[in-house]
């Protein structure tokens, strides 16, 4: 088994005005138990004091390399980052969230150990749940099955928490959409774990999400960024190379579990007649797509909405406007 220490992976790490945040998930990752690294900063035209922080620990440690470009999205940060990685390995992490000291440690352990060139863990801690996994299993997914999990939200969607061969990435040509404001790490996942024989998938949480005023829970909804959203899932559907029932229903189960959170926040904002036809679309892609959620590996919460969705649509709004007692959503527009 080739020795872990020798292996350089690359920690690219999208930043964009995130001043408050950002040294502390730097320090989280120079800290890493596997001290071979590449840290590769990508301030995207960041107007605050972000990029001269970057700058500032590249001075002290010649593992960080910074890229200073204008905005132009998380896509093309993390792609500009790919572009000059050297690492055998590639992970990412948010410029504002941080990540445990044996984050790289432990990916690279999944992938070195069953031989895969993508692993994954499938927890990370968040403000609200600060206890680690106890389960300490480590199982192999097929590509299928791995690409019907992440469809089916049994694995997160975001990049974050997994690492990636970097040959693996670029001999699949496998890059970040650029231009999606929402869904890009979706996309970027379902169109490698697709072309991979085999992931490596452990449950120990070594990444931390990072969810502000964690004191109340507030959610924006921003129509055209739900919409891009829902655009996002349309292109993985394109990008399809597996062709199979599971996965077309385990698709058919994501556009009914999108198009459902943005029925939800349609309600909970009061924005349903500001947006009446998305609102329609939405309620319309639930009704159609119901029977999925009984095909499909998920939780009896999401087979009891889509039951009462399909024979009692009323009772959700209904539901959804006793929720705002304990939450507070506020639409914004861009």
């Amino acid at each position: 088994m080739e020795q872990l220490d020798q292996l350089k992976v690359s920690v690219i790490i999208p930043i964009f005005n995130v001043e408050r945040f950002l040294r502390r998930c730097i320090e989280s990752v120079q800290n890493q138990s596997h001290v071979n690294l590449e840290i590769i900063l990508v301030d995207d035209g960041s107007t605050d004091a972000s990029g001269m922080i970057c700058d500032a620990y590249a001075e002290k440690d010649c593992r960080i390399r910074v890229i200073h470009k204008q905005n132009n999205g998380v896509s093309a940060a993390r792609n500009s980052g790919m572009d000059i990685a050297t690492g055998e390995y590639i992970c990412f992490v948010d410029g504002d969230d941080y990540v445990m000291s044996d984050y790289v440690e432990y990916l690279l352990h999944l992938s070195i150990v069953h031989h895969t060139p993508i692993s994954i863990s499938t927890e990370v801690y968040t403000s609200f749940e600060l206890k680690q996994c106890k389960d300490t299993t480590e199982i192999i997914y097929t590509g299928e099955q791995a690409t019907e999990a992440i469809l089916c939200y049994k694995l997160l969607i975001g990049v974050n928490n997994k690492l990636f061969g970097r040959s693996f990435l670029e001999e699949k040509n496998i890059r970040f959409i650029e231009g999606l404001p929402i869904g890009e790490g979706f996309n970027f996942n379902t169109a490698a774990f697709q072309r991979a024989d085999q992931i490596a998938v452990g449950h120990r949480k070594v990444y931390f999400y990072r969810k502000d005023n964690s004191d109340s829970v507030t959610t924006k909804f921003n129509a055209e960024k739900w919409k891009a959203g829902l655009y996002a899932l349309h292109r993985i559907k394109e990008d399809f190379t597996i062709h199979s029932e599971r996965i077309e229903l385990a698709w058919d189960f994501a556009w009914w579990r999108t198009n459902s959170d943005v029925y939800d926040l349609l309600i909970l904002a009061d924005a349903s007649k500001e947006y009446p036809d998305m609102y329609r679309r939405c309620r319309e892609a639930m009704k159609e797509n119901a029977l999925s959620c009984f095909k499909v590996p998920t939780s009896a919460k999401n087979r009891l909405r889509a039951l009462v969705m399909a024979v009692c649509p009323g009772l959700v709004p209904a539901a959804m406007k006793l929720r705002k007692r304990k939450y507070h959503v506020k639409v914004t527009h861009k």
